[in-house]
C-alpha cells in the first residue's frame, strides 16, 4: 500500500484496489486488529465505501454464528438475540451505535444547527441518546425473537448486516456535509461507480440471504426509511456528517429486521 498513486486510483478495479478498500474497510468500521501498511491517501475512504457491504458479512456472519450456538445450547430465545447483537456490537466497537446516539441527542436537545452540531460532538449520553440505544438494541432483539425459524432470523442478521452498510454510502454520495471541518467535510463525493458497487453488493449479499418476495419488500421499506432519514437530517442540520451517516446504519438494519419478521 505504499505506492498510494497506483493503489487509491479513485476508481481502480485491480484485485489490489479491492483488497486496499477491504481492509481499509475493516479497520473503518470494526474492531479487528489489522494494521495498515504506509500512508493512506485522505481520499482513499471514498473508494473503500464500495466494500462496506462485505463487512456486513463479517459482523453478521459473527453475529448469526453466536446467535445460532445460542439456540444450540437451548438458551431463552431473548439470550439468544441479545447475544446475537451483543457480539456485532463488541465486532465494530458501537460504531453506529454511537453515531445513533449522538444524532439523537443532537436532534432532540438543540435549538439551532449550531446547537445541535455542538451536542452531536459531545462525548456525554443524553437521555435522548440514552433511548436511542434502548429503543435499537431492543427493537433489533424483539424483531429476532419474532422469526418462527431461528435459521430465518440468522439469515436475515447477515443480510441486513450488509444491506445497512450500503446507507452511509448512499447519503455521503447524496447530501453535502453539514460541517466545514470533520470527516465527512474532508471526503470528496465518491464515483458514481463507486457507489453503485456498494449498492449493487449491498443489495445483491441481502437478496441471497433473503430470496423471495419478502426481499423485494424489504428493499422497498429501506429505501423508503433512508429517504425519510435523509429528510430529517436535511431539515435538521442541513446536510450530513459522520453520525448521521453511522445512525442510518442502525436505522436500515432495524426496518429491515422489524419487516423480515414480520414477513417470514
Amino acid at each position: 500500500m505504499s505506492d498510494t498513486s497506483s493503489t487509491f486510483e479513485k476508481t481502480s478495479q485491480s484485485p489490489l484496489a479491492w483488497a486496499a478498500d477491504i481492509q481499509l474497510a475493516v479497520v473503518f468500521l470494526t474492531r479487528i486488529p489489522w494494521r495498515l501498511n504506509g500512508d493512506v491517501p485522505p481520499q482513499a475512504l471514498n473508494r473503500a465505501l464500495r466494500a462496506f457491504p462485505l463487512i456486513g458479512l463479517i459482523v453478521g456472519g459473527g453475529s448469526a454464528t453466536v446467535f445460532g450456538l445460542a439456540h444450540f445450547a437451548n438458551l431463552p430465545a431473548l439470550a439468544c438475540a441479545l447475544l446475537a447483537i451483543l457480539s456485532a456490537v463488541l465486532l465494530t466497537g458501537a460504531l453506529h451505535e454511537d453515531g445513533l446516539a449522538d444524532v439523537a441527542d443532537g436532534f432532540g436537545g438543540g435549538q439551532d444547527k449550531a446547537r445541535k452540531l455542538e451536542i452531536m460532538r459531545d462525548s456525554r449520553l443524553g437521555a435522548y441518546g440514552g433511548l436511542a440505544l434502548v429503543f435499537s438494541i431492543g427493537l433489533r432483539t424483539s424483531a429476532l425473537i419474532g422469526f418462527e425459524d431461528w435459521t430465518l432470523g440468522a439469515a436475515a442478521l447477515v443480510g441486513t448486516a450488509c444491506l445497512s452498510r450500503v446507507a452511509p454510502a448512499l447519503l455521503i454520495y447524496m447530501m453535502d456535509p453539514a460541517r466545514s471541518d470533520g470527516l465527512a467535510a474532508t471526503m470528496e463525493k465518491p464515483a458514481g461507480l463507486i457507489i453503485c458497487q456498494s449498492l449493487g453488493l449491498g443489495v445483491a449479499l441481502f437478496l441471497l440471504c433473503t430470496p423471495g418476495v419478502a426481499g423485494w419488500i424489504t428493499l422497498s421499506v429501506c429505501t423508503l426509511a433512508l429517504l425519510i432519514w435523509k429528510a430529517i437530517a436535511q431539515n435538521q442540520i442541513g446536510g450530513q456528517t459522520g453520525d448521521v451517516c453511522g445512525a442510518s446504519q442502525q436505522i436500515i438494519e432495524i426496518s429491515a429486521l422489524l419487516t423480515l419478521a414480520s414477513l417470514l
